[in-house]
């Protein structure tokens, strides 16, 4: 499934700048408009055309209640691989993202980091929800449940209004919507 907005470029555009020519960039978005899947997705394409990877948290894997990484860690991890991946870069202390992003130029490392404002370094892409793009998401997980429509356009454009960018408060809410539905019997709003 696409979750990148008509405009942006694909999965695979995406993972081709980043090892021929834009090896340290950064992901920008609010929160929950998709920076971590971008990154799983770039993480699975690079596996797929047998280019070595790590994605790394900043605070520990989800829900991000590790202990902040170290720069030792990161260090090895970009030594020992073709791109590095770091969500919530922004969590980590600012000396320790100044010493990170030094050593990858330094060392001419790759590195992509998801973060809500910008780090400094060349933008890959900045994440933005639409409106559109939300509809098209919710229309395309309720197919691929092969049922009728539970959660309608007009449910998900008022959720977009609550929620806006973050579609992952706004997914939460068309799940409990939807088993809420499922439960009474109701199929949409309007019916």
């Amino acid at each position: 499934m696409t979750f990148l907005p008509n405009g942006f470029t694909s999965v695979s555009e995406l993972a081709a700048q980043i090892v021929k020519d834009t090896p340290r960039c950064e992901i920008l978005g609010a929160h929950g408009v998709g920076k971590s899947s971008l990154l799983r997705a770039l993480q699975s394409h690079l596996d797929q055309q047998s280019i070595s990877n790590h994605l790394a948290y900043a605070c520990g894997e989800f829900p991000h209640d590790g202990p902040p990484l170290k720069f030792a860690e990161v260090k090895l991890l970009l030594r020992e691989s073709d791109v590095l991946f770091v969500d919530g870069f922004e969590q980590l202390s600012w000396w320790t993202r100044r010493r990170i992003i030094r050593y990858s130029e330094k060392h001419a490392l790759a590195l992509t980091i998801a973060c809500h404002q910008t780090q400094g370094l060349p933008c890959l892409v900045h994440l933005a929800a639409t409106e559109t793009l939300v509809l098209k998401l919710v229309h395309s997980l309720q197919q691929a449940q092969e049922a009728d429509e539970v959660v309608s356009a007009s449910d998900v454009r008022e959720l977009y209004q609550r929620f806006g960018n973050n579609v992952r408060e706004l997914l939460f809410a068309c799940y409990d919507l939807y088993e809420q539905r499922i439960a009474t019997g109701q199929r949409t709003s309007s019916q």
